[in-house]
């Protein structure tokens, strides 16, 4: 491109900044689950949003925290759909987690909890919006940034705004953290969860077992037949990963469940493995079996549309002075979410770095100061 928003001097500039607003949000601990906590962390990306030049709109969200929408106004006046920016402020860890991660910077790295995933690319992407306002500029089209508190959680309570958000934005950048060594995610599997629940005939197990039907022997056996639908020429994989049943080792098994995920790079492979767990019988007719659950993110595929968004992302990139890889994640996001209304989406446009969910979780310093002006940059052009 021939003309940079935020250059990479000036985003350099403001590193320091980035890092205070980051080590703020990572040391409020926000699990998703704590309200509290998360109203926190909110609360702190709200002056972000105001003092950026964007308005604020609140979504509760009852026993979770809120919901946010940065709703900032397009400098080009060309009257098209919204740009549509997606992220979350909850983690996977518990609060105590700094006592054992701590945040701190150490050889060119920035640890602690939900540094990488993912308040990181919420800093980066926030410190970019202030930086153009500063300038006297902002993003070319209406730009919508949504920061939900339950995506670890799979979000349950935040699907439907995302899924309404994403009906009016004709595009979506996701910064969720890019692949370790920064690539970003142009493909991410599907997600399907299941229970699958046994009911048998319980009898004495010494006395008289034949006027009895394990419901634990029926479960292996379904496992069993759960796991030849992997397939590993699709990537399809299957994990059971509870069972439980029985109630003592002398008594065959009244009842017996377990839990089945499912991971899908295609809607085709999603739809056969569903089909065929909906499809399950008995090996023995006096058990009956109860399924419940379904898929509950399509795969993020790559398509014509959100090719265009990474070449975008991959040339401005260049034009900084580093290269963006296309990579995949067998993990899912609120990207699959908006991928399924007919979004395009980009993901993984936050800072590099590794250990997501772990106690080793960091990010590249050296990489802040150029994904601000990434994200400034597609904030214009787009």
């Amino acid at each position: 491109m021939n003309r940079l928003p935020v250059t990479l001097a000036e985003a350099q500039a403001r590193t320091a900044d980035c890092v205070d607003l980051l080590r703020t949000l990572v040391e409020i601990e926000s699990p998703t689950g704590d309200e509290a906590a998360n109203l926190r962390v909110a609360g702190v990306l709200e002056r972000q949003i105001t003092e950026a030049g964007g308005r604020v709109e609140r979504f509760q969200a009852p026993g979770l925290g809120v919901h946010l929408v940065g709703r900032f106004a397009g400098t080009s006046g060309s009257g098209h759909n919204p740009i549509l920016v997606l992220g979350h402020m909850d983690t996977v860890h518990n609060v105590g987690t700094l006592d054992r991660l701590p945040f701190a910077i150490r050889d060119g790295r920035i640890y602690g909890p939900g540094t990488y995933d993912m308040k990181g690319g919420l800093t980066t992407s926030m410190t970019a919006l202030r930086l153009m306002a500063e300038k006297g500029g902002g993003p070319a089209s209406d730009l919508s940034f949504v920061i939900t508190c339950d995506e670890e959680r799979g979000s349950p309570d935040s699907r439907a705004l995302i899924e309404n958000e994403a009906r009016r934005s004709r595009a979506a950048l996701v910064v969720e953290p890019s692949v370790p060594g920064g690539a970003a995610k142009c493909r991410r599997k599907g997600v399907a969860a299941y229970e699958l629940r046994v009911r048998g005939k319980p009898a004495h197990s010494g006395i008289e077992p034949e006027r009895g039907a394990s419901a634990v022997h029926e479960l292996v056996k379904q496992i069993t037949r759960v796991c030849e639908l992997a397939s590993g020429k699709a990537g399809t994989t299957i994990n059971v990963g509870v069972i439980a049943g029985g109630t003592r080792e002398n008594v065959v098994a009244e009842s017996a469940h377990c839990t089945i995920d499912v991971r899908f790079w295609t809607k085709p492979e999603a739809e056969r493995v569903n089909a065929a767990l909906l499809d399950m019988r008995p090996f023995d007719e006096r058990c009956s079996l109860s399924l419940v659950g379904g898929i509950n993110r399509w795969a993020l595929e790559e398509t014509a549309e959100s090719a265009r968004l990474y070449h975008s992302a991959r040339s401005i990139a260049a034009a900084l002075g580093f290269a963006i890889g296309a990579g995949e994640s067998g993990g899912a996001s609120d990207a699959n979410i908006v991928a399924a209304i007919g979004c395009p989406a980009l993901d993984g446009l936050g800072p590099d770095g590794d250990g997501a969910h772990t106690l080793d979780e960091y990010i590249l310093l050296d990489d802040l100061p150029r994904r601000i002006a990434l994200m400034a940059a597609l904030f214009e052009t787009l």
